[in-house]
């Protein structure tokens, strides 16, 4: 993994702008939407409804940033899906240490894949992205949850330039 991937998916969300929302609605909300997220996954249902637990709280707090930083619609909506992607990880994070997947292993492959296919995987998996997921796990359960990884790496890599590109 480059260095300069490395610091991006670990240093903290920014404080001022895209991560306004997570610093809002705080650790306890973050890790309730996250482990809603893997429950989601786990049982086929719509990761959208994984907000429903804090979606007065989420609103609030983006409609509360929107008028702090003065953003529009759109910056608002990248800010969102950058903190559900924090929140994912974290969810993630606990499944992936459940089913005993070494998370090292996960960032080492994740970082060896192509920019391009790291940043589609915000969207969709990759045919590369799918080969490591199915190279991280022999379960369908522990491939679900390094797929949820995977896509929370990418939305943390990827959504902050499209943040500062609106």
């Amino acid at each position: 993994m480059s260095a300069l991937l490395a610091i991006a998916l670990l240093a903290p969300a920014p404080g001022g702008d895209i991560g306004c929302i997570e610093s809002r609605l705080g650790a306890a909300a973050m890790a309730r939407i996250g482990d809603g997220v893997v429950r989601a996954a786990e049982t086929g249902g719509d990761p959208a409804g994984a907000l429903d637990a804090d979606r007065d709280a989420l609103i609030a707090a983006r409609e509360a940033c929107r008028r702090e930083k003065g953003w529009s619609p759109a910056v608002a909506q990248v800010a969102i899906s950058y903190t559900q992607a924090r929140a994912t990880r974290i969810g993630a994070e606990k499944a992936l240490a459940a089913d005993g997947i070494d998370r090292a292993r996960l960032d080492a492959a994740y970082g060896a894949l192509a920019v391009s296919d790291r940043q589609g995987m915000v969207a969709k998996v990759t045919p590369a992205g799918l080969a490591a997921i199915q190279a991280a796990s022999p379960s369908p359960r522990g491939r679900r949850h390094a797929m949820l990884y995977f896509a929370a790496l990418a939305g943390i890599e990827f959504y902050p330039a499209a943040f500062a590109g609106e």
